[in-house]
């Protein structure tokens, strides 16, 4: 279908030797917005100079989305269609995701998203099928995965897609290709860049912004002269991390990384219990998530442990090491599965029994979150003049105003494009309790109030 595409294969490659040198500082000339619009007037709508004013109905030419936020269908392939994977009864989406591998307890995403999507009402008529395949978290096979999918069945947009590297492998390319990718499972910074990037979003919060709250707790709840450990993950994830907190105000006194695809992280504790700082922070994922708080729970190190927000999932991280995650502090961005005296968490578990699916098992709870989501951008972009289409949705996504009932009590989903192009800006520091005799699952505890950042972090280069 794209004539094209062994040579964007290369250029994917090629790019991604030089991230960690340029992250977040991407230029591309795709979707960038120019002075010149006279000739990318649309007789349908618009203003009198030619370009949108962000309202719906225009889907050709230079379109302004949101506030610094432009796309130019010029720029996209010749037989670009804007109603691509739509029919009249079914929305077609797309995700790739690590089933197998060292994160593999991501793998359940897809099916939780699922389950929400097949009970809730239809979006316009439609209802959604969510196309998955499984990458193990290797970006080539990400790459190989979205290059099927745009060849034998293109859908309307993908969605939640996960890992840094793995995003960072395809996103020259769904952006030439003019596809949504929206709501990028990975807290990767450079993803609030709407002036380069109009057509991907983050999903989670921000790594830097997380970090920088970690930061803030040590200094002043654990105090001003505790010494820091860190681990992180070797790839632009964990690099995502370890770049704010070298720049923060602490006593970092040993910090290691990881090899993704090791089997475990044993050693690497090892180096960094050999520093006997008062506070470990993990900036990792997946599997080395438990193995981390396992291995420190069994030596005679006893630091404050800080997991990243990616493993806050009790089911899934704590259950199989308990009680070796006592303690350990998580800023948490959404209700947990266990929360059985919420309506909104209850409706979620009804949602994943009825699907046949243990909402106290992998990431199906999680995956129901992130469906909500999806939901709420896509009916909004469905009222939108000219109804649901690809530019109705970036509208919808870089013009986002909404609650999930997931999400924190108190905290919003709000985006305006380059002034706000992070969907998710609350967090609040919980501690994990184990299980009580009897109890088949922990809980957290919360540890101060919500914090809530809702429009502060602007965007990238912003």
């Amino acid at each position: 279908m794209r004539a094209s595409r062994l040579w964007r294969i290369f250029a994917v490659l090629l790019a991604l030797s030089l991230v960690a040198a340029a992250c977040g500082d991407d230029d591309d000339d795709t979707g960038t917005a120019t002075d010149d619009t006279e000739d990318t007037a649309d007789d349908d709508g618009g203003d009198d100079d030619g370009e949108d004013d962000g309202d719906g109905g225009e889907v050709e030419g230079e379109i302004e989305v949101a506030e610094g936020t432009v796309i130019n269908t010029d720029d996209c392939p010749s037989d670009w269609d804007p109603e691509a994977g739509l029919t009249d009864d079914e929305i077609t989406l797309f995700m790739s995701l690590p089933e197998s591998g060292p994160v593999a307890a991501l793998g359940g995403l897809d099916d939780g998203m699922r389950a929400w999507f097949d009970q809730m009402e239809p979006i316009d008529g439609r209802t959604i099928d969510l196309v998955s395949a499984d990458d193990a978290y290797d970006p080539a096979r990400t790459l190989s995965n979205v290059e099927d999918v745009l060849e034998t069945n293109e859908p309307f947009a993908m969605t939640y897609m996960i890992g840094t590297p793995n995003v960072l492998a395809i996103r020259d390319l769904t952006g030439d290709e003019c596809m949504p990718m929206l709501f990028n499972s990975t807290g990767f910074p450079a993803w609030g860049d709407p002036a380069n990037y109009p057509w991907t979003i983050g999903g989670l919060l921000g790594y830097n912004t997380e970090a920088d709250l970690w930061c803030t707790y040590i200094a002043e709840e654990i105090g001003e002269d505790a010494t820091v450990a860190a681990l992180y993950m070797d790839n632009d994830f964990g690099l995502a991390y370890e770049e704010t907190i070298s720049e923060c105000d602490i006593d970092l006194v040993e910090s290691v990384r990881h090899d993704p695809a090791a089997p475990d992280v044993t050693s690497e504790i090892t180096t960094l219990a050999a520093s006997d700082a008062d506070v470990v922070v993990l900036g990792t994922t997946g599997a080395p998530c438990p193995q981390a708080m396992a291995a420190i729970a069994q030596s005679s190190w006893q630091p404050q442990v800080i997991l990243s927000n990616t493993c806050q999932g009790i089911a899934t991280y704590f259950a199989p090491i308990d009680p070796a995650g006592e303690g350990v502090l998580v800023a948490a961005t959404a209700k947990e599965a266990g929360e059985l005296d919420d309506p909104d968490v209850m409706e979620a578990r009804e949602a994943l029994e009825e699907a046949g699916l243990n909402p106290d098992e992998g990431s199906f709870y999680t995956g129901v979150i992130f469906g909500h989501t999806v939901e709420n951008v896509l009916r909004a972009a469905a009222e939108m003049e000219g109804g649901l289409n690809r530019i109705n949705l970036m509208r919808a996504t870089w013009n986002a105003d909404f609650t999930n009932p997931l999400g924190l009590e108190g905290g919003t989903y709000q985006t305006n494009g380059t002034s706000d192009a992070y969907l998710v800006e609350a967090a609040q520091f919980v501690r994990y309790v184990p299980p009580a005799e009897g109890e088949e699952l922990g809980r957290y505890e919360p540890v101060g109030d919500i914090i809530n950042i809702e429009g502060e972090t602007g965007s990238v280069g912003g």
